[in-house]
């Protein structure tokens, strides 16, 4: 799951509502934990069970001054079974609910948004998957993560996805997947509900992978009938030592609107000591705008909220640092400067490892003219078996 902390002040003390919440989510997870728990722990050791918790605050001013904020506890519920006759299955429940009255700001609710929203829980994964000789075929709700269709965890509850993918090697370093996408929920989509990509016709794809001098080289393609087609190509090097050169191409047409746009993007980052420097550049031709097709996109100038999606012709420039050197505490300043469309956006970012499992991520974003963001997530991730 995600990342961050922090309850604003206690005058935000639950009201008997927000209890009631928090006991029905306890409930759900004791009867998750115990329910799929027998089943599952009657697996041999090469079964799984994992068990995530997150408490989220998020709070958004759009550019008009208006405010909207959540405080939300969230939790997921995953297990994989043994391999029998190599076949093992698979599911995932992702929770979320509102705490006290902080229940206005949609990135942590229900698809009916705020302000007065609701949690939800949805069985995000459920998948069956068969271990072939040259690979795996997975069937059903999965987590995925490819340029143009990924988790985008950036609330309460990931992107996921009903999808039939095939993972293979057939040669050494060769990496292929293939797939068909056919519906998606989640935090990009109608959260609770899974909805059809691409009507009934959803999108296929695939992607290859391949290591090439000190780097590697991929390409993906994503057909959708009567849509947008994507092809992408992205290249990461080691020009020296702790110096490392990032490439983007992506020529995207759109059936419908009968128009073509290309993007590319190259990025540099250099570690230095205890800092990491970075620098990253894109720019869009064409006629039409490219998209970040179903999850946050692969752009390297995209900003916490901020991307170059959907804007014609825009130039991006980005720069940032990192800093490591204090133990288990990580920090980050970066701006991200847009040609038009949007704003510029300074994103600060903080990530503490408390201990094993344990986490704190804060994120702020200002993105001037168009408002600001603060997310503030403690995450914990315990492995039963």
């Amino acid at each position: 799951m995600p990342q961050q902390i922090v309850p604003p002040a206690a005058r935000h003390l639950p009201p008997r509502d927000s209890v009631r919440r928090s006991r029905w989510l306890v409930g759900l997870l004791a009867a998750a934990l115990l329910g799929p728990a027998a089943a599952w722990c009657d697996v041999s050791s090469d079964g799984a069970l994992g068990l995530g918790l997150r408490l989220g605050y998020t709070h958004t001013e759009d550019n008009a001054g208006s405010d909207a904020e959540s405080l939300s506890v969230g939790a997921q519920l995953e297990g994989r079974t043994a391999v029998w006759h190599h076949l093992s299955v698979g599911a995932a429940l992702y929770a979320t609910a509102p705490l006290g009255d902080l229940d206005d700001d949609e990135l942590f609710l229900d698809s009916s948004g705020g302000p007065d929203g609701s949690g939800y829980a949805v069985v995000g994964q459920l998948w069956l998957q068969a271990d072939l000789p040259f690979g795996s075929l997975r069937a059903g709700r999965q987590a995925l993560e490819t340029p143009f269709a990924d988790s985008d965890d950036i609330g309460m509850i990931p992107n996921t996805f009903e999808a039939v993918v095939l993972e293979s090697a057939p040669a050494q370093g060769l990496w292929v997947t293939a797939g068909h996408l056919r519906r998606w929920a989640g935090v990009d989509s109608s959260k609770e509900r899974f909805d059809r990509i691409n009507g009934d016709h959803g999108a296929s794809f695939v992607g290859l992978s391949y290591p090439v001098l000190k780097g590697e080289v991929q390409g993906w393609y994503y057909y959708q009938k009567g849509g947008s087609d994507i092809a992408y190509v992205e290249a990461v090097t080691e020009l020296h030592e702790k110096v490392q050169l990032a490439l983007q191409w992506t020529h995207q047409r759109d059936r419908v609107a009968d128009q073509q746009a290309m993007a590319w993007g190259a990025g540099l980052s250099w570690e230095l000591g205890d800092f990491t420097l970075s620098g990253d550049f894109n720019k869009v031709f064409g006629t039409g705008s490219v998209i970040n097709g179903y999850g946050g996109g692969p752009y390297f100038t995209s900003a916490e909220q901020n991307t170059i999606d959907g804007v014609s012709r825009i130039r991006a420039l980005a720069a940032g640092v990192e800093y490591g050197g204090i133990d288990r505490l990580t920090l980050g300043a970066r701006h991200a400067g847009f040609s038009k469309g949007v704003g510029d956006e300074w994103d600060f970012t903080a990530s503490y490892a408390l201990g094993e499992g344990l986490a704190v991520d804060l994120v702020h974003s200002d993105m001037g003219r168009d408002g600001s963001n603060t997310r503030a997530f403690l995450n914990y991730r315990l492995e039963m078996f």
